[in-house]
């Protein structure tokens, strides 16, 4: 997969896992590290597989 990909994933788990900890922590959350990064780390998996699923039908194309 492309270096693109992987930054624009990688800035989305980011973001995903800043807004998530504030979020876990306005509503009192007992753990809200582990919690943005679970959420984080999921939008993660699911962009990369997205994008790769993206990738492979555009290679399939004539």
């Amino acid at each position: 997969m492309r270096k693109k990909y992987w930054m624009i994933s990688l800035a989305v788990a980011f973001i995903t896992f800043i807004l998530g900890t504030l979020l876990f922590v306005t509503i009192d959350s007992p753990s809200p590290f582990i919690g943005a990064l679970v959420v984080a780390f999921l939008l993660f998996e699911i962009i990369v597989y997205h994008l790769f699923g993206k990738e492979k039908q555009n290679n399939k194309l004539p």
